[in-house]
């Protein structure tokens, strides 16, 4: 990539809503799945806040940052500023909020990073289902980073 654009890094865990996210701020339509697996390299996509074209990037669903697999060597790479050509200026974390134990592992790892990062809080439909109650700002308190609800499925942000 040899654009000048600003590099947006959308990631978290497996079946976190990613892929359904980046489709709904891209307007593309990447393939997305109810399983492990379907986001096995980047994607990218152009996204334009104030006039300015962003690369928003997709990448494969890992629960560390310690990387075995293939797809989570690429994750690993992006994140860590060794792709050539990608510096990221923002981490979008997509955390599922029906289970946000499991989520925050990564989330935090990506905070440790200190690189500016934001958690879009998915899958709150499926946690209120649940009976799963999220104080967002005691969330936000405890993370020291913004954290946002979003409904990629109907397009709310």
């Amino acid at each position: 990539m040899s654009s000048p654009n600003q590099h947006i890094i959308l990631t978290g865990n497996p079946n976190s809503g990613k892929s359904s996210l980046f489709n709904a701020l891209t307007g593309l339509n990447q393939k997305v799945g109810n399983f492990p697996g379907v986001t096995v390299d980047k994607k990218v996509g152009i996204l334009t806040l104030s006039k300015q074209k962003i690369d928003l990037i997709d990448l494969p669903g890992t629960y560390s940052l310690y990387p075995r697999r293939a797809d989570e060597w690429v994750a690993y790479k992006v994140l860590m500023g060794l792709e050539n050509g990608i510096t990221p200026n923002l981490i979008v974390v997509a955390v599922d909020a029906s289970n946000l134990k499991r989520n925050l592992l990564f989330c935090s790892q990506i905070i440790d990073l200190q690189i500016p990062v934001v958690v879009a809080l998915t899958m709150t439909d499926i946690a209120a289902k649940k009976n799963i109650k999220i104080d967002i700002t005691a969330l936000q308190q405890q993370l020291k980073v913004p954290v946002v609800p979003v409904n990629p499925k109907s397009q709310k942000k």
